[in-house]
């Protein structure tokens, strides 16, 4: 099809150039555990976390303060090129072991999203709250995580929804009081355990003014949805330095995040159709979307959108779209997206 031309107002006038485009990014990495003798899925050992940390030394790109850049970005105020944020899942014990050490010799900053009650049940494997509030002194921001890292989408048979909904809702409300007791401040940042959201959370989620992160993949910009935002996992099988590498020059494809789907896929409705509406223009011919375990999806553009959707039905837990555009800069680099989705049985 070529090249299609929108031209559209992209939200809050963020600039829709490719230049304006990766102006004002922000990109956000995901971590867990960083140790020898944890699970693999959710670690990186580290002599690959020190790895991470010196290419992103060694190819001028700058760490920065979570809270700080996302006001940044929703503001319009410029951050730094080539910004990314560190952040760790659940407050495990062993950071204090080597990551947040080895981030402090640095002088960089992170987020460590908690969850109270579990940290105050299993000492033994979390940080304490005094341990918290030492390295918060030392610039580290503390965050909500639920309080005791539930599935918040997936509702018990022998709940209503709207009770469900209503535990969710108090344990990140709980979580938040929990912060600010002891620790005095709240970054008002919520990681969704799993990364698992619905649409009624991302909508009570922004009526109390907190942002929250998923674990999809991608690049935060001032058009992105604050109530959904990406993450790079970079642990596990996704700590490869190679293809983190190509993720970290990556920009936010340019397309309106607010009228994405809901994640949850429906069974009459498997595969699920995503649409994308576009910013500004692209190459349709360079576009390519990919599925969780399965073949290349399949896409459709019109002068307003594009359509894709999987060849074959999601199976059942989490999966992905993954989508990717080159930039027509010649920097080799590409616009990444990701959408998550739930299957439910």
């Amino acid at each position: 099809m070529g090249l299609l031309n929108f031209n559209r107002v992209a939200l809050a006038q963020e600039k829709t150039t490719e230049s304006g485009i990766s102006d004002n990014q922000l990109i956000v990495l995901q971590y867990h555990h960083v140790a020898e003798d944890t699970p693999g899925i959710t670690s990186i050992r580290p002599k690959a976390f020190i790895s991470h940390l010196n290419y992103l030394a060694d190819n001028g790109f700058n760490i920065v303060d979570l809270p700080e850049a996302i006001q940044k970005i929703k503001t319009g105020e410029s951050l730094p090129d080539h910004a990314v944020a560190i952040t760790f899942d659940d407050g495990y014990l062993n950071l204090i072991d080597f990551a947040l050490p080895e981030l402090e010799k640095r002088g960089w900053p992170a987020t460590i999203f908690v969850n109270p009650g579990l940290l105050e049940k299993h000492s033994s494997h979390y940080l304490s709250w005094q341990q918290l509030k030492t390295w918060q002194k030392k610039g580290m921001a503390i965050a909500n995580h639920g309080w005791q890292h539930d599935y918040w989408i997936r509702q018990p048979k022998d709940i209503s929804a709207q009770d469900w909904q209503d535990r969710i809702k108090q344990s990140i409300l709980s979580t938040e009081k929990a912060i600010e007791h002891h620790l005095g401040h709240s970054p008002k940042l919520v990681a969704f355990p799993y990364g698992e959201y619905d649409d009624w959370l991302t909508d009570w989620l922004k009526a109390q003014n907190l942002i929250a992160f998923g674990q999809q993949s991608g690049v935060v910009a001032r058009y992105s949805d604050f109530a959904a935002l990406p993450r790079f996992p970079a642990s596990g099988q996704y700590a490869n330095l190679q293809t983190l590498a190509v993720k970290l020059k990556s920009k936010a494809l340019p397309v309106d995040y607010n009228t994405l789907p809901s994640p949850l896929v429906q069974d009459k409705k498997n595969p699920p159709e995503l649409r994308l509406t576009w910013l500004t223009q692209f190459n349709a011919d360079q576009f390519a979307c990919y599925v969780t375990a399965q073949p290349k999806a399949q896409t459709e553009h019109t002068t307003q959108y594009t359509t894709v959707v999987a060849v074959e039905k999601l199976n059942s837990g989490r999966s992905r779209y993954n989508c990717t555009l080159p930039r027509t800069d010649g920097s080799g680099d590409y616009y990444w997206f990701s959408q998550p989705w739930l299957v439910q049985h």
